[in-house]
């Protein structure tokens, strides 16, 4: 017993001197300065461009909008037609067809963006036209799509709330002018042979029309 107490009596002495010889990592700090490994990447780096396709080399230069309309919900559907195997579809917003993919369409601007892959083409409705585009000028087109429409909402709500503060126009005939306005009509569309009115005759108009030969006597 008293030889195990004098081992742990002579390791407990000799602690602080082996802790206090371990050398730290300022030793390395100018092998470090020297950056042996390169500099890092840094943080955020952007992505790469994307290639743009010109429209001859496009995957849509065989396709053709050949129609675009709204469906259920507000949501819209085109028809295609390849050339390639005269194949006609139709896809709705986030629907594929061998590889194709419908990415939006725009009923006021008569289009539809396509996407294979990681190429984006926009062909028009009328013209048939083909044009790249990348995923960043796909979303502020979005963008500045939605801002279009809730602009012209916005006017549209305001003009019918103008039109809801105003008074409605005064009659231009009221009275006795509107009676013998009326009266006049009556007589010209008796003499046209059209059904009259549900106005009754005067003996002056009834006299009036025998005398013309458009009734009886």
């Amino acid at each position: 017993m008293k030889r195990w107490i004098l081992f742990w009596v002579v390791m407990g002495l000799q602690a602080p001197f082996v802790s206090a010889s371990i050398p730290g990592f300022d030793r390395y700090q100018v092998i470090l300065d020297r950056k042996p490994f390169g500099d890092p990447p840094p943080p955020s780096a952007e992505p790469p461009p994307q290639r743009v396709i010109p429209p001859e080399q496009s995957f849509a230069r065989t396709l053709r909008l050949s129609a675009l309309y709204e469906v259920e919900g507000g949501e819209l559907s085109v028809g295609l037609v390849n050339s390639v195997g005269n194949e006609s579809f139709v896809l709705r917003v986030g629907e594929s067809h061998n590889g194709i993919e419908l990415v939006s369409a725009s009923y006021e601007d008569e289009e539809a963006v396509l996407r294979r892959g990681s190429e984006m083409a926009i062909i028009k409705l009328a013209d048939g036209n083909i044009e790249a585009i990348t995923q960043e000028q796909h979303r502020e087109r979005v963008q500045q799509r939605q801002t279009s429409y809730e602009d012209r909402r916005r006017a549209r709500r305001e003009a019918m709330e103008r039109r809801r503060a105003q008074p409605p126009p005064e009659p231009e005939l009221t009275g006795q002018a509107l009676e013998q306005h009326l009266r006049d009509y009556q007589m010209e569309v008796i003499r046209q042979g059209l059904p009259p009115l549900p106005i009754p005759l005067t003996p002056e108009m009834d006299q009036q029309l025998v005398d013309e030969g458009v009734l009886p006597p």
